[in-house]
């Protein structure tokens, strides 16, 4: 190896290609996955349904230009002009052109019925996917998806609708002595019938670690691996359960499981959004908090359940009590502009969680293969239009030390006022600014405005509005401010009364009506002012009516100023001085409100009407005040709670999804695949403590089977039903049948215990098998599907980073609290459950280590493999903190020689022994760069290579000459960020802390980089 070789990373490289994450082809099916099938069915079918079939379908009266798009090979064939779709490439594909409206020739749906953008964002996502579509079509070319529906004996008989029965555990002949727990006997009566045999044991190093990040997401200590191979005692291994179970680190783990389940996100995401909502959720995280806590308390499931659906309608409850937090699992989805779209959410949401079903399926039509009606899936939406958000969420306990915490409350209610005063200062401000450009051009706004809203209308009537605007050079946004005036008030009461005057005797018209308000026989209200201006006027058109509605305005210009600063001090008019005539006149076109009334909330509610520009141009701190509420450690702990409308109703159908095309009324109640024909209608408000006790129930036979399946999921890397949100009729069948019943009956006899359950099946003997392979049964059981061996398992993104900072020795293990920025710089070592997550705009890096999609409950984690993961290991300043970091930890520098040092960060890193061949490469990486070292010229800028226990410190002082660097950058960063937590609430949250110098390796440290790279980090055995 020559030591340019050795200079530019070359066998380091090498390291990583021999070990590194490997790359695989993506598959490709006809057939739709079953999740890209749930979006197609939830977004994409009703958008065709409700825009296109009437024109486009076997429905359609005349089938226009040949176009089916009620089949998958309708729209792939397309009509006339060629294919709808390519799949894949949405700007190729006619169908995303039409919706977008760009090209003035090809507009659909026509005549101005354009899809809203959500719509359109939904069709190209769907296009970018390869345009899944599990309809098909029958032999005459119709849809055969008409006709398909759930709602059959077939269908209800579904093993998963079925009673739980608990079956006796097989008596096996062979092997006995493998059976510790009921698991193994079942799992062995499948082996035997099919010939097979399970695997040898895991060796202790290998069972601790698959164990240990099982149970926590984090790699067994040094210290617990050495005391795990002393330990010869039979119950070695169960001593090691019950120690992770009782670790805090448990529910960090088994939460973050949960958390998936339920779509957590600390954002409303994307662009569809209520504007006078706030982007970013200040309390999501007080409902992650709830659900670590009820893991590491073992909270029974079924209380679980109805806390997560109806805590407020708990018996006994405290104003401030912390179960209230738990209705985050209803509150933290996705927003839209569109009601039924969140209830629809909620839905899907519940039913998967709970029931591991797909209800949303049947919002426009019933169930295509499971006995769910569409009167079901309006029965709960019922409960859930039932129940409302109030503005103020509750606060809720705070744990900690008090009066330390008194002290942080009081700062941040500090701060916080004064961030509200500023956002008062900007809406007086800009009310101001408004008011007084439209006072200079009053005349010239009015004609425009009389154009747009008034009786022209039409092409002519907009271009001379559009002239009249680029002539006088107005602002279009301010002509919506005079949307929201009440028609026939006293200042333009007589405008109105001018405008409906007819062209062709308008003067003569006009001069009675003015010799009226002389004579003061006007019979309608009118500002003095006004009056007195028109009095015995003679305008002889609309544009003589402007000008002298442009001189009123222009004469109050003067007491302008006083009047803004009487409103923003709360100073009533009369109380300021000021004339109550002239302030009618300054209300134009927006009427400030009183600072009593403009709290953040308030504030919120008197802009969102607001033109978008404005509102931007008003530089409201809303983004400052969101980011004190989500981020200031004395901000209060508050829930995100619902409670019952106050008068609940029950819900129409609605026919083909359309909210305006209703059917019959249907009752609030449960499914009735499990009620039977006649439900009970839910009477208590909304229901939602009803649907709770009909869930969390023993006599429900899906909702245990549910819960156990994601245990097996979560401890052998799949379940026993591989889609653990879908036990329903489009499911592959269990694996093992038996056993997932005798779980689900043990599961509630033994008190809806998660804890015990998992204990139970980890100390059974095919928990504890080796992964080693064997070639005769992977030809017979290709995916592990009978157990016969442990899944080797990559580490979920979580597991992956918190492992980084166990290495580093730098993990910050405080529990609970608002959430930290984990992807960027300045870092945070806080456990990654603790991450700040943008439904919006997930960060790439967790996004290339597959974080689950926050848009929907996803229980199950796609796994791909990708150079990205590779790249962020080699590049990440984050990766290179960490290698910098290992060698200062006490193992390494007590270390008595350089293979004493490897083995150290072997332990450290891989948590085992080096083997031999390993300490040998390990010698001749470090040994070749040492000698690289000291050929290469003496540097000021250039670390020493090898380490020497005397240069130890004196090497990282030398950081300090990149101090100047580092502190600059840190200082742009924080003013940048400033700006953005003023004006942006869309930008990720940023932690407090200085950037990572950038500075050249030492040997060590790209040694230690490079065990980094290898698989054996990334995976679990």
């Amino acid at each position: 190896m020559t030591k340019s070789e050795i200079r530019s990373g070359k066998w380091v490289l090498s390291i990583i290609l021999l070990s590194a994450f490997g790359l695989r082809p993506s598959a490709f099916s006809a057939e739709p996955s079953k999740a890209d099938a749930e979006f197609f069915e939830g977004k994409v079918r009703p958008i065709l349904a409700n825009n296109c079939y009437k024109c486009h379908s076997a429905e359609a009266a005349k089938l226009k230009a040949k176009l089916r798009l009620d089949t998958r090979d309708g729209v792939l064939k397309g009509g006339e002009s060629g294919p709808a779709i390519v799949p894949g490439d949405p700007d190729k594909s006619l169908l995303i052109k039409a919706v977008r409206y760009t090209d003035p020739d090809l507009q659909m749906p026509p005549k101005g019925e354009k899809l809203s953008a959500e719509q359109v964002a939904d069709l190209e996502k769907w296009v970018k996917m390869g345009a899944p579509d599990p309809r098909k079509a029958d032999a005459t070319g119709g849809a055969a998806g008409g006709k398909l529906s759930g709602l059959n004996d077939k269908a209800r008989a579904h093993w998963a609708y079925q009673p739980v029965q608990k079956p006796s555990v097989p008596n096996v002949t062979q092997q006995q002595d493998w059976v510790k727990t009921p698991v193994d006997a079942f799992i062995l009566a499948k082996l035997d019938a099919s010939k097979m045999k399970p695997s040898a044991p895991a060796s202790k190093e290998t069972l601790l670690r698959r164990a240990t990040f099982d149970l926590t997401g984090l790699p067994p200590t040094t210290q617990e691996i050495a005391a795990f191979l002393r330990d010869e005692s039979p119950d070695a291994f169960e001593k090691v359960v019950d120690r992770l179970l009782a670790s805090p680190h448990f529910g960090e783990r088994w939460g973050r499981h949960w958390l998936d389940t339920a779509r957590y996100s600390d954002t409303t995401g994307g662009d569809r959004k209520q504007r006078g909502e706030d982007y970013r959720y200040t309390a999501a995280w007080t409902y992650r908090d709830y659900v670590i806590r009820s893991f590491n308390e073992d909270k029974p499931y079924p209380q679980f359940i109805t806390e997560q659906l109806a805590a407020d309608k708990l018996p006994n409850l405290k104003e401030e009590d912390p179960r209230l937090a738990a209705l985050g699992f209803v509150t933290v989805g996705e927003r839209f502009n569109n009601k039924n779209d969140i209830i629809n959410d909620r839905i899907d949401t519940t039913t998967k969680a709970f029931l591991g079903m797909t209800v949303s399926c049947a919002r426009c039509h019933d169930h295509k293969f499971d006995p769910i009606s569409q009167a079901d899936y309006y029965a709960l939406h019922g409960v859930f239009a039932s129940t409302v958000e109030p503005r103020e969420k509750p606060i809720i306990s705070y744990s900690g030390n008090v009066k330390e915490y008194q002290s942080k409350y009081q700062e941040y209610l500090k701060v916080k006022a004064a961030a509200e005063q500023e956002n008062r200062e900007a809406y007086y401000r800009q009310i101001g600014r408004m008011n007084a450009a439209f006072r200079e051009k009053a005349g010239d706004y009015l004609m425009v405005a009389r154009l747009a809203f008034g009786n022209k209308s039409g092409a002519k009537s907009y271009a001379e509005r559009y002239a009249l605007m680029q002539k006088a050079q107005l602002d279009p946004e301010m002509l919506q401010a005079f949307r929201f005036r009440k028609r026939g008030d006293a200042v333009f009461a007589l405008w109105s009364a001018f405008a409906m005057l007819p062209e062709e005797n308008f003067a003569a018209r006009a001069k009675q009506m003015c010799a009226a308000i002389g004579a003061k026989k006007s019979p309608m209200p009118l500002n003095p002012i006004v009056a007195r201006a028109f009095a015995n006027a003679t305008p002889a058109s609309m544009e003589d009516v402007a000008k002298i509605y442009g001189q009123i305005f222009a004469s109050a210009d003067k007491q302008a100023s006083a009047y803004i600063a009487a409103a923003a001090a709360g100073k009533t008019v009369e109380a300021a001085g000021l004339d109550p005539v002239v302030a009618q006149l300054l209300e134009v076109p927006m009427k400030p409100e009183p600072p009593s009334a403009i709290d953040t909330a308030g504030l919120h509610e008197a802009v969102e009407k607001w033109p978008r520009r404005m509102m931007q141009r008003a530089g409201f701190a809303f983004a400052k005040v969101n980011e004190i509420e989500l981020t200031h450690p004395g901000a209060p702990a508050r829930a995100m709670v619902v409670e019952d409308a106050p008068n609940p109703r029950n819900s129409p159908i609605f026919f083909r999804g359309e909210a305006e095309n209703r059917g019959p009324i249907v009752p609030r109640r449960f499914l009735e695949v499990f009620t039977g024909p006649n439900p009970t209608a839910f009477k208590d408000g909304s229901g939602r403590m009803e649907l709770a006790r009909a869930i969390a129930t023993k006599d429900n036979p899906i909702t245990a089977r549910v819960a156990v399946n994601r245990i097996w999921l979560h401890l052998f890397g799949q379940g026993i039903v591989p889609t653990p949100d879908d036990l329903g009729v489009q499911s592959e069948p269990p694996s093992h049948p038996e056993l997932i019943n005798w779980l689900a009956a043990t599961f509630v006899e033994q008190g809806w215990s998660h804890k015990k359950l998992i204990k139970l099946v980890m100390l059974s003997s095919a928990y504890q098998q080796t992964c080693d392979t064997n070639p005769a049964f992977e030809t017979l059981d290709p995916t592990n599907r009978l157990v016969w061996r442990a899944n080797i398992r990559r580490l979920d993104f979580e597991s992956v980073r918190d492992s980084l900072l166990v290495f580093s020795g730098r993990l910050d293990p405080t529990m609970g609290g608002k959430p930290v920025n984990i992807t960027d710089e300045p870092y945070s070592y806080r456990r990654s459950v603790y991450g700040y997550i943008d439904r919006g705009n997930v960060p790439e890096l967790m996004s290339h280590f597959d974080f689950s999609d926050p848009d929907m409950p996803n229980s199950l984690r796609s796994t791909t493999i990708v150079p990205q993961q590779a790249l962020f290991l080699m590049n990440s300043p984050m990766a290179v903190d960490v290698a910098e970091k290992m060698i200062q930890r006490s193992e390494f520098t007590a270390a008595a020689d350089d293979a004493a040092r490897i083995r150290a960060l072997y332990r450290i890193v891989y948590q085992r022994a080096p083997r031999p061949q390993e300490i040998q490469i390990g010698l001749q990486f470090v040994g070749d760069g040492q000698a690289f070292a000291s050929a290469a010229p003496e540097k000021e800028d250039v670390q020493p290579a090898a380490f020497k226990p005397n240069q130890f410190g004196k090497r990282f002082n030398k950081q300090q000459k990149f101090a100047p660097g580092a502190a600059q950058q840190n200082a742009q960063f924080q003013k940048a960020q400033e700006f953005r937590r003023k004006y942006d609430g869309r930008q990720p949250i940023h932690n407090p802390g200085e950037m990572v110098p950038r500075r050249p390796l030492t040997i060590w440290e790209q040694y230690a980089q490079a065990l980094l790279f290898a698989n054996e980090v990334a995976y679990v055995n």
